[in-house]
């Protein structure tokens, strides 16, 4: 839930005012979070006094403040006698009391407020602040200016996007906006029964991130009657033609313009929603019509008789460039002429679109094969947004209806990737060879689906069995019709292939041979330019299958605030859509570039819902992921048995890779742990598996790194030769911190040997590399062993950033110039919660509290 973070910090004293308004439309969770901070701060031994405004009761002077203080009336003896007089005059007047002079009932609660707090911390909450009594908001609003006790903590929240009237301008406002998908995702799931698949996804877009929204339409599922009940005094109030009005609105698509609606209602006269803005229901502006509240709109449209819906479509299919839509709507049973029009539309718009449009013209379909087609059809539709449940929905119905061959292989390789995002590898390779058997070998487009999908399921599995039975694939395929035992042969061939892939599949084919063969600057490319193209299609689903791969790409690149972008993009796709492997390998990859930038904390553990559900054995490169993940975190958290222990297990007791492309990768990183750890036999023995899997010819990258491990492992070798071998290398500047982690082990080695001054040359090398990184934990050995070799302490900086990352220091930059953490995260492509987090982890290394000190902190610097 937003704000959640904010709400919290403040609690703890850490930033910002002890004073906040918390501001929100109908839905958005403004009592939710209030409810959550008073939770919060009986856990922690606070006294917590609340209150909520309501509107019939705001003619009644001080309603609200009774309400918050009735729990402490009998608490009033240690005020001063016109004080407790004043307050008693509030919980049991009589006939006799004469209303207080203008400051003591402000004064006396304020005077009762800090009394309290010299228990312990005191919460006070007040929510609706809108429908508050005009005196009790004057006595809040007086209290919230003048609280000084750092015990006491006030939270106001009201509706809209202004504060009410009266309240102080100086309070500070923390606004609450639609929730983001993946947090909207998080809130779907935790409702029961709620629903999968299409529906899934058309309740997210129909809620626009509004919590209520959420909740109440997927419990109402068909069932909308609650939600009228909701809104149906104000629909009721409302003229008939208004009424009707919001009828054509509700049943409008979202991106239809208001033209379209009035031009559906046969009039131009704009006062017909006048009734409707007054009532808080819609605004217009610029030629849009916009419901204050998703829920509205289902009220509006559901509210009214059948027959006036199915009207409503078909007046706007008359006249929107979208009537096929309209008119499937408007259907009440199978109509060809609707199914093949709404067939033909479904290229206009995005892949979601395509999908449900074929979907319904399925439905409407009269014959069972055209049924079948526009199945298979929709089935690669709704596998290109990427939602598994949604195409296991339609492979079930297809699979029912089709017997044609080649429209099962294409519904089989559709559903065996979706298989596969949901880490069922064993599962989706079987499913893909029995339709393989059943495809003719004159159809190269599904024969070319088939091979890259099984390639794509081989890589992810890692199973042996797996990657020897490609070659069935891909004789299909390949020019010259030979065997092909493993991915990267696999790739090869499906990138020499000329038939069958469209374009965005040509680009991910060939960053992902780049990525397997190490041309990591190709591969980051490719990757960014098909990524383009398949975003502003909406075709998520591929995304899926390479954003891991080119997240490794950026990490070894150096390239890291980019990758966690990437990382915090797919993990909210992968919220959404439910890709469980996907989101495994983004949480394994997010630790990891903690640990890179030395940000890991003790106790990092995999242990949520996926990992244990998950079979990792089936699912190598993910087991891959997190044991490297785990590995990094260990060592810097500076446990060298820990780390070793689990970069070990990237291999067999033989020393075969669990995953032949991660496991060789991670060689260097074994041998700095087995080197630490006294391990050296152990790590050798594993190196030499690891040199003669690479063959006569490895890539640069890999030679690279196996000098490295060389030098640190192989008692037999000369670790001087084989340093300056992983370092020279121009080439090694591509992967910045692997070559600055073989520079800084060179210079512990020549340290050790007594060569100071060689050593000192390489850690300033080091530590330039470590800084542009934001390589924490790299920087500090760098540091430890310049001390080490005779260099004293250099001075403190005067740079009060100089400890933080780039990326940090820019979201500081852009605080201190007064943006919001959205504007922030829409510049450098972060989620708000991101810059959020940024920013609290900062504020204890620039020795401030609150967002309003980094001003100041930033013009002492210049």
């Amino acid at each position: 839930m937003g704000g959640e973070a904010d709400v919290d910090r403040i609690l703890r004293g850490v930033d910002g005012p002890r004073s906040l308004l918390v501001l929100g439309d109908t839905g958005t969770g403004k009592t939710r979070l209030l409810r959550i901070a008073a939770k919060k701060a009986r856990a922690r031994g606070a006294r917590v006094l609340s209150a909520r405004a309501c509107s019939s009761e705001a003619q009644q002077p001080y309603a609200c403040l009774h309400q918050l203080l009735l729990p402490v009336r009998d608490e009033l003896d240690v005020l001063p006698a016109p004080q407790q007089r004043a307050l008693r005059a509030l919980f049991a007047p009589t006939p006799d009391d004469v209303p207080p002079d203008g400051m003591v009932l402000p004064t006396a609660v304020l005077t009762l407020l800090t009394q309290l707090a010299r228990t312990g911390p005191l919460l006070l909450t007040a929510d609706d602040l809108q429908d508050c009594d005009r005196a009790s908001l004057a006595v809040l609003s007086f209290v919230a200016r003048r609280l000084t006790d750092p015990s006491v903590t006030v939270l106001f929240s009201a509706h809209g996007e202004a504060p009410p009237p009266d309240v102080p301008s100086d309070l500070a406002v923390l606004s609450l906006g639609p929730l983001s998908r993946r947090a909207a995702a998080r809130l779907l799931d935790a409702q029961p029964g709620a629903p999968t698949g299409r529906a899934r996804l058309e309740l997210l877009r129909q809620a626009e991130g509004n919590p209520l929204a959420i909740i109440e339409l997927s419990r109402a599922g068909e069932r909308t009657r609650g939600i009228q009940q909701m809104f149906a005094a104000r629909l009721d109030a409302l003229p008939e033609e208004t009424r009707n009005a919001l009828l054509y609105a509700a049943a409008a698509l979202p991106e239809e313009q208001l033209g379209t609606v009035m031009a559906a209602l046969g009039s131009d006269d704009l006062r017909v929603w006048a009734p409707a803005e007054a009532a808080g229901l819609v605004t217009v502006a610029q030629g849009r019509l916009a419901f204050c509240n998703p829920l509205t709109r289902t009220a509006a449209y559901h509210r009214q008789p059948a027959q006036l819906r199915r009207r409503a479509h078909r007046d706007l299919a008359a006249v929107s460039a979208h009537g096929p839509s309209h008119l499937a709507m408007a259907a009440v049973g199978p109509d060809e002429s609707v199914a093949a029009a709404l067939e033909a539309a479904s290229d206009r718009g995005d892949r979601f679109t395509a999908a449900r449009a074929l979907e319904r013209a399925a439905l409407l379909s009269t014959l069972d094969h055209d049924r079948a087609r526009r199945l298979t059809a929709a089935l690669i539709a709704a596998s290109d947004v990427g939602d598994p449940a949604w195409v296991r929905e339609l492979y079930t119905a297809q699979s029912q209806l089709n017997r044609d061959p080649e429209l099962m292989g294409v519904a089989a390789c559709v559903m065996s990737g979706a298989l596969s995002l949901l880490s069922f590898q064993r599962e989706a390779f079987d499913l893909l060879l029995e339709a393989a058997r059943r495809t003719p070998e004159s159809d190269g487009t599904t024969a070319f689906a088939l091979a890259a999908v099984a390639t794509g399921i081989a890589r992810e599995s890692g199973l042996p069995e797996h990657r020897r039975q490609l070659g069935f694939f891909l004789g299909r395929v390949s020019e010259d019709g030979g065997p092909h035992t493993d991915v990267l042969a696999s790739l090869k061939a499906l990138a020499s292939t000329t038939t069958g892939p469209s374009r965005s599949a040509r680009l991910l084919t060939t960053a992902s041979l780049a990525h397997l063969t190490d041309e990591s600057d190709l591969c980051a490319e490719q990757f960014r330019q098909a990524g383009e193209r398949l975003r502003a299609h909406g075709t998520l689903g591929r995304l899926a299958w390479t954003v891991a791969a080119q997240v490794e790409t950026l990490l070894g690149l150096g390239r890291w605030a980019e990758a966690e972008s990437l990382i915090e993009e797919g993990l909210s796709y992968a919220a959404v859509h439910r890709w469980t492997r996907v989101e495994m390998d983004l949480e394994a990859l997010g630790t990891t570039l903690r640990a890179l930038r030395g940000e890991s904390v003790p106790g990092t553990r995999f242990t949520g819902p996926n990992w244990r559900s998950v079979s990792l054995h089936e699912n190598r490169a993910t087991h891959a992921r997190m044991l490297r993940a785990c590995g990094l975190t260990a060592m810097v958290l500076g446990d060298g048995d820990s780390a070793f222990r689990h970069l070990r297990t990237l291999f067999t007791d033989d020393g075969d890779p669990l995953d032949p492309f991660l496991s060789p990768r991670c060689v260097a990183e074994l041998a700095v742990a087995a080197h630490r750890t006294g391990r050296r036999r152990e790590g050798a023995h594993v190196l030499a598996r690891v040199r003669r899997s690479q063959g006569a010819r490895p890539t640069t990258r890999m030679t690279l790194l196996m000098h490295h491990a060389t030098a640190l492992v192989d008692e037999d070798a000369d670790p001087e030769h084989h340093f300056q071998l992983a370092v020279v290398n121009p080439e090694a500047a591509r992967w910045p911190l692997e070559r600055a982690r073989a520079r800084l082990d060179y210079a512990i080695w020549l340290r050790r040997r007594r060569r100071p001054l060689e050593a000192r040359a390489q850690l300033t090398v080091v530590l330039e590399a470590a800084a542009r990184l934001g390589a924490r934990h790299l920087a500090e050995s760098a540091r430890g062993e310049l001390r080490a070799s005779g260099v004293a302490e250099a001075p403190a900086s005067t740079d009060p950033l100089v400890e933080l990352t780039a990326q940090q220091r820019q979201i500081v930059r852009l605080a201190a110039d007064g943006l919001s953490n959205r504007e922030i995260g829409e510049q450098l492509f972060l989620s708000p919660r991101t810059v959020g987090s940024h920013l609290y982890n900062v504020y204890p290394k620039l020795g401030i509290s609150s967002r309003h000190q980094l001003r100041d902190l930033l013009v002492c610097e210049k």
